[in-house]
């Protein structure tokens, strides 16, 4: 776990903290990538949880890198929804392995973190039944079930309880149940265009959801720490098997593209996590 003890010259660190949290944002608002899980990847799930159910602990812990990530955060989510649709439009299967590289990249640390307190027999079984389960729900969100909500108040209300779930259980995609429910252009078109009768209420709906829940985790971390995090680990490691673009795969030069991308995305979030480790140290040692 990546702690705030900061030297003034880590300039790099601080860059790296405000770019893992545009991509969060932006990925955030691709389908199919929750923002939970790049959370999870990057190292920042914890402290945000542990954060918002412990406020003034949180801030003295945390406060400096938080406040950089959620400002890169709110630059990905806000600043590059127009970037985005545009994406959407020319390749979506591109994006979508850029971003399963950055979640693979970052799997030998977050297995080294699961298990910073010990494992145990119920680790394991945390694991590999959170891995089946969020197969079994992403494999149904994948159906063509689907419900249409009007674009208004309480389904911009919607919004942001789904985009606060996202961030609360890892490997939910809110994009993609806005989808399905008809918002998602909408919702889109009101971030990219700074609306404020789609901003507030996805504001709203989203601290409200993410308050309401955070302490109910925090409190999950506390007392039952390793099944929690491999159970996390399960959730995520599911997550980039089911966002897999299948049809991005069609043919040769897709594949060579899509594979460069993921391996792109992984020797960079992986480059990433050992720098913000390498620099960590090196700050606590002055």
């Amino acid at each position: 776990m990546r702690l705030v003890g900061l030297h003034k010259n880590s300039l790099f660190l601080l860059l790296i903290w405000l770019f893992e949290g545009i991509l969060v944002g932006f990925g955030a608002i691709l389908p199919g990538i929750s923002g939970g899980t790049l959370c999870v990847a990057f190292g920042m799930y914890r402290p945000i949880i542990e954060t918002i159910s412990h406020l003034k602990a949180g801030i003295k812990k945390y406060g400096l890198m938080l406040f950089v990530f959620v400002l890169g955060g709110a630059v990905g989510f806000i600043g590059l929804s127009g970037l985005a649709a545009w994406l959407l439009e020319k390749d979506t299967a591109l994006v979508t392995c850029a971003f399963i590289g950055f979640i693979l990249g970052t799997l030998p640390e977050l297995w080294q973190d699961a298990g910073a307190k010990g494992r145990h027999k119920g680790s394991y079984i945390s694991m590999v039944l959170c891995f089946l389960l969020m197969l079994a729900v992403l494999a149904l969100f994948k159906t063509k079930l689907s419900i249409t909500i009007a674009p208004d108040l309480f389904g911009y209300l919607l919004c942001g309880v789904l985009w606060g779930l996202s961030f609360i259980v890892p490997g939910l995609s809110s994009s993609s149940l806005l989808l399905f429910f008809g918002l998602y252009q909408d919702m889109l078109k009101g971030i990219s265009t700074f609306d404020f009768k789609v901003l507030i209420p996805m504001g709203i709906g989203a601290l409200a959801c993410v308050l309401l829940l955070s302490k109910a985790v925090g409190y999950a971390y506390k007392k039952q720490y390793s099944v929690v995090s491999h159970g996390v680990l399960g959730i995520v490691v599911a997550t980039a098997i089911m966002i897999i673009p299948i049809g991005g795969f069609s043919s040769p030069a897709s594949i060579a593209v899509n594979l460069a991308a993921i391996l792109g995305g992984g020797v960079l979030s992986y480059l990433f996590t050992k720098g913000c480790d390498r620099l960590k140290e090196n700050s606590n040692k002055r």
